[in-house]
């Protein structure tokens, strides 16, 4: 080979090695769609959700899925969570035990998630326990057993945000106490909410000075509770007691009212809701609540520490989506809240957002002021929780 045509080739491939390397336009394109997505998740912090927005208590989920979305706009109009846009990943649970561990299973397989807001449904809270602590990642339930974050030394992971039962109920037995009734009769659910309720109204009836005379249970299917306030009526009870969520406390409600019973009737917290009301189509009139202060906002002193969250709170709600929220909004909003808050401390680093969330001292939210602790997972406090009576249709303070 002659030296002119070697001198050719070398030069050939040192023009070809110092060219810039083309790429096809199509491959540089989604080179750049790849870079931009990566670039938009570290930028984003995501915060999961396992509202269920269909089945049975899709009217407490639905509302509760609202309040997070609301939070997280709020969050992102003043700049997100340390610079960072939040998103808010939600998976309906369909109101089903099993699909509620299937969607925990999806979000905590997307390792973005930095920490989950969890069923309004107690059951569902229960059936996700185990997935929520072997992930492991914080999270923060709608569900007002107690039993979801007891003991909390064993479920570190585990926190409430709604009035729990043994809360609302000190609130209600406290009343029955100065009305000086003694005897009471229970009709509850058997469900995970409605058995946790009976529960712990047994074990700390008699610190209030209440014999439980008797106590009846309906199916979650049930469409008539007739029978078992009928054996109710039998009684020489004083007050009756019916604990249990969604349209099955509207029915036992009506059910009551047309069989002429004419004793005091408390109710559990989750009747604190608009849906009752039509449910229950004029039968609520003079029923008993214990409830977060919501509704009565405009009714509390100006010093009382929630006051100016409630109205902020529902004024927002309102502009967003054209009514009033629901109590089970604010579980929601305070939830995706409290979990933006401990984030924005610490960062999202799941073990940290764990602590910080503990951590949390008098933070005042639209359902109770908050103060968590190592052996305090519930967090509501008991200044918190007022009793309502429907009056005309609406909610309003029950008389002293």
């Amino acid at each position: 080979m002659s030296n002119k045509s070697a001198t050719a080739r070398r030069g050939g491939l040192l023009s070809t090695m110092e060219r810039p390397m083309r790429l096809n336009p199509l491959l540089a394109l989604l080179f750049l769609a790849i870079a931009s997505c990566n670039a938009r998740a570290e930028d984003t912090i995501k915060i999961g959700g396992l509202l269920e927005t269909s089945g049975a208590l899709a009217s407490l989920g639905q509302p509760a899925l609202e309040g997070a979305l609301l939070a997280v706009d709020q969050l992102n109009a003043k700049g997100g969570i340390r610079g960072r846009k939040v998103e808010f990943v939600n998976v309906n649970t369909e109101s089903d035990n099993t699909r509620a561990v299937t969607a925990a299973k999806r979000l905590i397989q997307q390792n973005d998630i930095t920490a989950i807001v969890g069923p309004t449904n107690s059951g569902s809270a229960f059936a996700v326990i185990d997935t929520v602590q072997h992930a492991p990642i914080v999270m923060i339930a709608n569900g007002a057993s107690r039993g979801i974050v007891l003991p909390s030394e064993e479920k570190k992971w585990l926190f409430l945000a709604p009035l729990t039962d043994v809360l609302v109920q000190s609130v209600m037995m406290a009343d029955m106490k100065r009305r000086g009734i003694t005897r009471i009769a229970l009709l509850h659910a058997d469900s995970a909410f409605g058995t946790s309720g009976r529960d712990q109204l047994e074990r700390y009836a008699s610190k209030f000075g209440l014999q439980v005379v008797m106590q009846q249970a309906y199916g979650n299917d049930d469409k008539d509770m007739t029978p078992q306030l009928t054996k109710i009526r039998g009684t020489d009870a004083e007050a009756v007691v019916i604990w249990a969520t969604g349209p099955g406390q509207a029915i036992a409600t009506r059910n009551y009212k047309q069989l002429g019973l004419k004793l005091s009737l408390y109710l559990s917290h989750a009747a604190n809701d608009f849906n009752f009301l039509r449910l229950t189509a004029g039968s609520a009139e003079g029923v008993l609540i214990p409830s977060s202060k919501m509704y009565v906002a405009d009714a509390l002193p100006q010093t009382d520490p929630q006051r100016e969250v409630l109205e902020s709170f529902t004024r927002d709600y309102q502009a967003k989506y054209g009514r009033q929220p629901a109590t089970f909004a604010g579980n929601g909003y305070d939830a995706t809240m409290l979990l933006a808050a401990a984030i924005e401390k610490v960062g999202p680093d799941r073990e940290k957002v764990r602590e910080a969330v503990e951590a949390t001292k008098d933070y005042r939210g639209v359902t109770a002021v908050y103060s968590y602790a190592p052996d305090d997972h519930f967090g509501a406090s008991p200044d918190s929780v007022v009793l309502l009576t429907v009056k005309d249709g609406k909610f309003v303070l029950a008389p002293n």
